[in-house]
């Protein structure tokens, strides 16, 4: 039996999807109130489907023609005093391009155009509303990620520049990039959802920065004269959560395998603090933490982090060269005081690098973090005066580290043997 096949079928799937994609954007457009609907839409797509197949000239002389009937269109707009006409112009120019597009063979491209202007459409009240809570500096710190991420880092020279083969530019910038993204993320979720319950406000809180989360709800505690001390433990045990669950999210985004080793460990520790705050009862008439992050995005924050890492990068590779896993193992716990963060960054690309055992770059990120941890219970300490949350929450900071510590012991024990040479 002999296949059958008919030399019109691409012509036919182009066409089709041409008109779907055209008839998708005048769908919404018809929704919205606009006289430019259905009709208008599918036949501008068709018309760029159908003057690319004939060749380019008259696909430009198409694209003109498009151009002409959407002035036509904003001119009567102005004439009946609606106001120009501009959203809805550039969609219907954008379906001519999708259509020629379509003709060029491509389908991935088109599909996914129109998807996002249909979003764009659609959303247009949400995007509205999103953009009048944005402060001056939110929209820098923006501005700001951008330049870095998408100017910066392309121009930086890839291979490593030191001599002993650390130091790789774009990777290390890749890593700033990487991690300011995270925590600008979690910054606009803190903002809003920050002030509608605790597990909400120290979660988020701990994700953007686990110790200014803490301090600032042992502030809370202090003034409340102990009256929310419930929700102040609450708030740290899921701040205290969430930082090792960060860390988890950087160990899987930069070496898996290191997750795989280091995951039993941070995962106990997660699991404790979640149900130590579970079972906190906050008591009567305490009132929630209110917690003031100021945007975690900023050029100065960026540099700061990009040497932090850069020298743990270095230091903790000399170290672990020189003195072996003990080195880096110092080299965690004195970085656990500063950032942990920027410790297990540290540890995953050098373990993913090949410059750091995954074993022992997986025992180094499970003590810088309790070292947080630990360096939380001071700071709450000082901060609350004498309100009793520090008593409680030492006993809790102590349960969690003694489950993070079983974790490493068992770890060691049972899944990667040799982590002292």
């Amino acid at each position: 039996m002999t296949d059958i096949h008919w030399h019109y079928l691409p012509v036919l799937q182009q066409l089709v999807l041409s008109l779907g994609l055209g008839l998708l954007l005048g769908l919404e457009r018809q929704r919205s109130g606009k006289e430019i609907g259905l009709r208008t839409f599918a036949f501008v797509s068709l018309i760029g489907t159908l003057s690319r197949m004939l060749s380019v000239t008259v696909n430009m002389v198409a694209l003109g023609v498009v151009g002409i009937i959407i002035l036509i269109m904003n001119v009567q707009s102005l004439y009946r005093r609606r106001g120009a006409e501009i959203t809805t112009s550039a969609a219907l120019f954008l379906a001519a391009l999708d259509g020629t597009l379509i003709a060029t063979g491509q389908v991935f491209t088109p599909i996914a155009v129109t998807i996002l202007i249909m979003m764009l459409l659609s959303f247009k009240e949400e995007l509205v509303e999103f953009t009048t809570h944005l402060s001056r500096s939110e929209v820098h710190a923006a501005i700001t990620f951008g330049v870095l991420a998408f100017v910066i880092m392309p121009v930086l020279p890839t291979g490593t520049v030191d001599p002993w083969g650390l130091v790789d530019p774009r990777k290390v910038w890749l890593i700033v990039v990487l991690l300011s993204a995270i925590a600008f993320l979690n910054y606009i979720l803190l903002r809003l959802y920050g002030l509608k319950g605790i597990a909400y406000t120290g979660f988020l809180g701990g994700l953007t920065n686990s110790t200014v989360t803490v301090v600032q709800i042992a502030t809370r505690a202090r003034e409340g004269r102990g009256t929310m001390n419930g929700f102040a433990l609450r708030g740290i045990m899921l701040a205290n959560a969430a930082m090792f669950l960060r860390n988890l999210v950087i160990m899987a985004l930069l070496a898996p395998r290191v997750l795989y080793l280091a995951g039993f460990s941070l995962l106990l520790m997660i699991l404790v603090s979640a149900a130590l705050a579970w079972q906190v009862k906050a008591e009567e008439g305490g009132r929630l933490p209110e917690i003031t992050v100021s945007s975690p995005f900023s050029l100065k924050m960026a540099l700061q982090f990009g040497l932090l890492f850069l020298a743990l990068t270095v230091v903790g590779g000399l170290a672990q060269r020189m003195l072996g896993s003990l080195g880096f193992y110092a080299v965690s716990l004195a970085g656990g005081l500063i950032s942990s963060s920027s410790v297990t960054a540290t540890a995953a690309s050098l373990a993913g690098h090949g410059n750091l055992p995954a074993a022992t770059a997986a025992v180094g990120v499970a003590l810088t973090s309790l070292v947080s941890c630990g360096v939380h219970l001071p700071l709450a300490w000082r901060v609350s005066r004498g309100v009793n949350l520090g008593r409680r929450m030492f006993i809790y900071t102590i349960i969690v580290i003694a489950a993070g510590l079983a974790g490493i012991l068992f770890s060691v024990r049972h899944g990667f043997p040799a982590v002292w040479r």
